[in-house]
């Protein structure tokens, strides 16, 4: 029986350009006709072939050395592939890590202040490292919980969802009265608040609170050493502003809230105001010009 090229395209997902690349390899016999061929049976079962091998990570250059080597060894060669698979799922989830951190945050890692100060190779392997919730139980599962709350509505949740929110209950038990003071009740009370202006002694001196109190949480969760002002300042104005964090908040906090909120924790870092905040973070690459957060 004969095959279509179109048959092989919608039954084995090989295209023609595909199927060109295993001809020009010597995988398949060449079409020296130039016009459309069929496959028989012994073509199909090639590109079968290369099609798992291919799915199991093989390259067609080693598909090739594995044709043309009469004393192949494929036990060998699959534990060789699967330690390769296993060091590339290492690599893969460590920029998984990386992007999730990210996204979460809503901002990049910070680029030196002086470029050329670090080749760019060494600041991303360092920023991959230390900007990095994979392998953190605590930021793992309230990366997905934040998910969960962001993409599901309430009617939407399952028992293992609630499982995951009493998991993170259970963890934070220990420093729940700090978190809810930093996250819930100092917040509120500073927008209650507003009228008296974010650089009012009494709205900087809550916003000391929860700087106190988020040094507190930070060294509950093993954070080594304090937050400075300024790192607490440019890291927790933004958590009200950008990345799933801020819009978690947002369902607490009206948009004028969450501003009125990053104005008076940018002052308390010694700045005349948010906008002062975010041209310097420009500046050293904190931020893009479209407002996003980089650090």
């Amino acid at each position: 029986m004969g095959y279509k090229v179109k048959w092989v395209e919608d039954n084995l997902g090989v295209t023609r350009k595909a199927l060109r690349v295993f001809e020009k390899a010597g995988l398949m016999p060449e079409n020296k006709s130039g016009q459309y061929r069929d496959y028989d049976d012994d073509d199909i079962d090639r590109i079968w072939t290369i099609r798992v091998l291919q799915g199991m990570g093989y390259s067609i250059k080693e598909i090739c050395d594995m044709v043309a080597d009469d004393r192949f060894d494929f036990d060998t060669s699959i534990s060789q592939k699967i330690e390769q698979l296993e060091e590339k799922k290492v690599e893969l989830e460590r920029h998984l890590g990386y992007a999730k951190t990210i996204k979460l945050t809503g901002r990049f890692p910070s680029r030196p202040k002086k470029m050329g100060e670090v080749k760019f190779e060494n600041f991303q392997n360092n920023a991959i490292e230390r900007w990095n919730i994979s392998g953190d139980p605590q930021s793992e599962l309230y990366a997905k919980l934040a998910e969960t709350m962001l993409s599901k509505s309430n009617e939407e949740w399952n028992n293992s969802d609630l499982g995951r929110m009493l998991a993170a209950l259970e963890m934070m038990k220990n420093t729940d009265l700090d978190l809810l003071l930093a996250e819930y009740v100092l917040p509120k009370v500073i927008c209650k608040r507003k009228a008296l202006g974010a650089d009012h002694p009494e709205i900087q001196l809550m916003v000391k609170l929860i700087y106190e109190n988020q040094n507190i949480l930070g060294q509950a969760y093993g954070m080594e050493g304090e937050m400075t002002i300024k790192q607490f300042s440019r890291f927790y104005s933004s958590s009200y502003l950008a990345g799933d964090v801020a819009k978690l908040k947002a369902g607490e906090y009206s948009e004028e809230d969450c501003e009125f909120i990053a104005e008076a924790i940018s002052i308390f870092g010694g700045y005349k105001n948010h906008d002062e905040l975010v041209e310097e973070e420009m500046r050293y690459g904190r931020r893009d010009g479209g407002g996003e957060e980089n650090e």
